[in-house]
């Protein structure tokens, strides 16, 4: 397996100049905690981030996306039907989805609702280590794996790319997780090669926490100056997009 480690590392530009250029349409299905900031991340980094879970208008407004985030937390039962509708409607969506199976090692329920998108034909799964080590034999060899913690690994095919750097303030709200699936998404739509999405978009996330980090006493203020920073780099992006360094 071809393994590439890369830490501070701006590889990410040219897919952010593109997020930037092009303005992605992704429909999250997500938690109400990482909601807000899953939104106002997307939308930093030029991104439409669409939130509804109602299942009346899930599929029509899924298949209007250019990317999907289905984030498995804090489940109720609109959103449970909101993500079997989006499952049922699979075959006829050809857009990317980004699983994030939250807690699926503490709750068979989420199993059963996880496993409804494993024959996704453009799947990323992003999950912590925890999560990640549960469904290790049940991720389908074609999905794009993301282990996100101290250190983030992207696995796919015979590619294995670790991310490193960041602040360990990423750790000290919740929601840091969920965030960084809607950005992955957002890349995905993009970059049709799902692993250099993964990567660079994580990339992005650690230096945009590095950025933040210096301006910020806690996490309270932490987090608006990591959209801040999310921001700034996607102006940087917007005004000189530079070539893409060969990392994976």
């Amino acid at each position: 397996m071809n393994q590439t480690s890369f830490g501070h590392s701006m590889a990410f530009m040219p897919v952010l100049a593109a997020v930037m250029a092009r303005g992605p349409r992704i429909h999250c299905l997500t938690n109400g905690v990482a909601q807000a900031m899953t939104a106002h991340a997307l939308v930093a980094i030029g991104a439409e981030p669409t939130m509804t879970a109602h299942p009346a208008e899930v599929f029509e407004l899924a298949r209007q996306s250019d990317a999907l985030l289905v984030n498995l937390g804090m489940l109720d039962a609109e959103r449970e039907a909101a993500i079997l509708a989006m499952a049922q409607s699979l075959p006829t969506l050809a857009c990317p989805v980004v699983l994030d199976p939250v807690m699926i090692h503490r709750s068979l329920f989420r199993v059963g609702l996880a496993k409804r998108f494993f024959d996704c034909p453009s799947l990323i799964v992003k999950g912590n280590s925890s999560e990640m080590a549960f469904l290790e034999t049940q991720v389908p060899a074609s999905a794009t794996r993301v282990t996100t913690g101290e250190i983030d690994h992207v696995v796919a095919g015979g590619v294995n790319v670790s991310i490193r750097g960041g602040s360990p303030l990423m750790a000290r709200f919740s929601g840091s997780g969920c965030l960084a699936g809607g950005v992955i998404a957002a890349f995905a739509a993009v970059e049709p090669d799902l692993a250099k999405a993964s990567a660079a978009a994580l990339a992005l996330l650690r230096h945009a926490a590095e950025e933040a980090a210096p301006r910020a006493p806690g996490p309270g203020t932490f987090l608006p100056h990591f959209l801040d920073c999310l921001a700034e780099a996607a102006d940087e992006a917007q005004k000189s997009p530079v070539e893409l360094g060969i990392y994976l």
